[in-house]
């Protein structure tokens, strides 16, 4: 039953050659194939194993997503409340305000990144998520909240914010309080350098890190930079087992109420402007399911939760492979690495 996952694996190394790639399927609440391949650490010769716990960059938006909506159904937080009302030193726009659900939504007006993020914010880390505050306060805005979607993980970041205010506690205790104890994700937590020593995988590129054009000879290795700067949107690490667990925590009857689970499984429509994004999830279409994905230097994630299959699909790489930009990696059609391992499954 493993050979045609292999081989579809094989087939995309050939092309990609990360230095540590692993691979979950879980299909009705069992591991139908879970493996790694490679090395977590190549100079110093250490193995990735499943027990590895690689980064997955904007997939922790679901985890803040997962978060919010807890939050929500313990009656401790308003999605159309105003932002001011959890952060009153946010600033107003004079034009719109600004809800949690259209934070949620990408719908806030809220910018992405700048100049801002470069070697010395790469150098930092923040404990305290009201410290990343200052980074984009006093320019937070794009466009008019409400009139566009704009991805942004500055608003991830101010949406953990209201969590935070809301709980009462530190926004990465409430996501352990209420997301891993309860779903024993005993592998997932916050990234940082240095976090778990050799257990930590190396990062790995393909592309130069300068002006990102394609390398001949072998990947250069990743500076062993600090994401802290975007804990509620990329900052996370996970192995691909628990990761493929909290996948199918969103299918009902699983870590949420069935009034979340529908909120969750409906493209949010506010205002007449329509978002792809629910709660840290991308809706899509025939069949239906969520997706999410990330990269940061070094590394891809990518996971995909069929909704009618009861399938979860996984894939995390220490590694930007030969011709990742194409995305293939993370791509759940019938022509991406994604797509191709959940068509086994629906054929066994």
């Amino acid at each position: 039953m493993e050979y045609p996952y292999q081989r579809i694996i094989a087939e995309f190394q050939d092309r990609q050659q990360n230095v540590g790639l692993a691979v979950a399927v879980l299909s009705e609440g069992c591991f139908v194939f879970a493996d790694v391949f490679g090395w977590a650490d190549r100079e110093a010769e250490v193995r990735a194993t499943l027990e590895t716990p690689f980064g997955i960059a904007s997939v922790t938006k679901a985890f803040t997503g997962a978060a919010l909506l807890k939050l929500y159904e313990e009656g401790r937080i308003d999605l159309d409340a105003e932002i001011q009302r959890y952060i009153p030193e946010f600033p107003l726009h004079p034009a719109a305000s600004v809800t949690l659900r259209q934070l949620a939504a990408h719908l806030a007006g809220i910018r992405h990144w700048g100049p801002e993020r470069n070697a010395d914010l790469n150098a930092r880390h923040f404990d305290d998520l009201f410290d990343i505050l200052p980074l984009f306060r006093d320019n937070a805005f794009a466009v008019v909240p409400g009139t566009q979607y704009l991805y942004s993980s500055y608003g991830y970041n101010l949406l953990a914010m209201a969590i935070q205010r809301a709980a009462g506690i530190p926004f990465q205790q409430y996501v352990a309080q209420a997301i891993l104890h309860p779903l024993q994700l005993q592998k997932t937590g916050f990234d940082r350098p240095g976090l778990a020593g050799r257990e930590r995988p190396a990062r790995y590129s393909w592309y130069d890190l300068t002006d990102y054009h394609p390398l001949d000879t072998a990947p250069v290795r990743v500076p062993d930079w600090d994401y802290s700067h975007n804990m509620a949107g990329g900052n996370m690490a996970a192995t691909v087992g628990d990761l493929a667990r909290f996948g199918r925590a969103f299918r009902p009857s699983g870590l949420l109420s069935d009034t979340s689970i529908a909120l969750l499984w409906r493209r949010p429509v506010l205002a007449g402007i329509e978002s792809p994004m629910s709660f840290g999830w991308f809706l899509r279409d025939d069949p239906p399911r969520l997706s999410i994905s990330g990269s940061n230097a070094g590394l891809q994630a990518g996971m995909t939760v069929w909704r009618d299959q009861d399938l979860v699909v996984v894939a995390l790489a220490n590694s930007w492979g030969i011709g990742s930009q194409s995305g293939e990696f993370m791509d759940d059609s019938p022509q991406g690495l994604l797509g191709k391992l959940a068509a086994v499954s629906r054929t066994e």
